[in-house]
């Protein structure tokens, strides 16, 4: 089927630019080792990018959603010896055994949208989470958005309120948007708790931060107190005035 079709075509594209990628990790390392100015390798951006993936220090981020798309990324990682992190995983409920076998954390959402299938309750993307922490995935939160992730505290607290039954409640949440992400990332050692020795970054709020009544009062970034005035905000008093 023209599907099929398309499928092995993109596949065989990222099969080419990751053994490209390889194969420039191979001619960095040993320009490195015997440095030539006169034989110095071509230098590719794109490529360049790629080399701390290549070499394990970083993860792939991968998105996919569909299970079935899921279901390949796994099988491509796990044959390409990747350290990855699946984002967005839509349908991730429907194959959270395979991905907690294969033991690759996920950064899913947006938790704030609807089913994949016409077929499926409403709420599967509000419970998606909840069901992947369930099988024994390692799960951070992620909006997909890019000018309003300040939307990631709502996004969190509908994972909240329709995973408390199974398992992920509030607490599990409030840890899905903090500290699990930077342990994907392996940042956990400065930042993603209240801790000793990590860079104070935290806010204050009057209430529960997945409130949408909830106003937050102060932000300290790596110890820094952050004005919490703004253009934005002298606009609102302005015209709440006007």
């Amino acid at each position: 089927s023209e599907i099929d079709k398309a499928f092995d075509k993109a596949l065989e594209t990222v099969n080419e630019t990751w053994d490209s990628a390889e194969l420039y990790a191979r001619i960095d390392s040993a320009y490195a080792a015997t440095p030539d100015p006169e034989r110095a390798p071509a230098y590719q951006p794109e490529m360049a990018a790629l080399l701390p993936v290549v070499r394990g220090e970083v993860p792939l981020l991968i998105t996919v959603n569909a299970a079935r798309d899921i279901q390949h990324a796994l099988g491509w990682v796990e044959e390409r010896g990747l350290r990855a992190v699946l984002s967005g995983v839509a349908e991730g409920w429907r194959v959270a055994d395979e991905i907690a076998d294969a033991g690759i954390p996920v950064l899913a959402g947006p938790v704030l949208s609807l089913p994949t299938r016409d077929s499926d309750r409403y709420d599967k993307p509000y419970q998606n989470a909840a069901l992947l922490h369930q099988a024994g995935v390692q799960v951070a939160l992620r909006t997909g958005e890019v000018e309003n992730v300040r939307n990631l505290a709502f996004n969190a607290g509908f994972a909240a309120a329709y995973g408390r039954e199974i398992g992920f409640g509030p607490a599990e949440a409030l840890r899905a948007v903090t500290l699990t992400p930077a342990e994907i990332f392996g940042i956990a050692d400065g930042v993603g708790a209240i801790e000793v020795g990590k860079r104070g970054t935290l806010f204050v709020a009057t209430g529960d931060p997945f409130e949408t009544a909830t106003q937050v009062t102060h932000v300290f970034i790596a110890g820094y107190q952050i004005p919490m005035e703004s253009r934005q905000t002298e606009l609102y008093d302005e015209f709440l005035q006007r």
